[in-house]
């Protein structure tokens, strides 16, 4: 079984794309790393939600949700919009499907202590299981 987290980070860091709205600030798991301030620049936080295997066994169907945070609201909903660029509708090798989950638009909050904006997302992405 593939390490789905890892698969998905090093898909990211590789694009030109995302390098130039996050450099290398793109971050799996639960929380931001130590030392991670907004004042440095765009960062990505992802994770996985959940998600299931089709009947091969080959493909799973992820549930990753996406925290992109900036230091203002207005760098915050430009940096969704760069992630949202890169994966909704994305068919390339690895990645047979992603696409921005039904129901769950892109969304403005903060961290209730630090108040850093950020916009949450919630992507289905499908990952060959190789």
């Amino acid at each position: 079984m593939i390490d789905v987290e890892a698969t998905l980070r090093d898909y990211m860091a590789k694009s030109s794309s995302l390098s130039a709205a996050f450099g290398t600030r793109i971050y799996a798991g639960g929380y931001l790393p130590a030392g991670y301030e907004v004042k440095t620049g765009p960062a990505i936080l992802f994770t996985l939600r959940g998600g299931s295997q089709d009947y091969t066994s080959k493909i799973f169907t992820t549930s990753i949700q996406m925290k992109m945070y900036a230091e203002t609201e207005s760098a915050a909903r430009k940096a969704a919009q760069a992630v949202y660029e890169f994966w909704n509708d994305t068919q390339k090798r690895s990645i047979p499907y992603a696409r921005l989950e039904d129901g769950t638009l892109p969304t403005l909050l903060s961290e209730p202590v630090s108040r850093w904006p950020y916009i949450l997302a919630y992507f289905r992405i499908c990952v060959h299981n190789a």
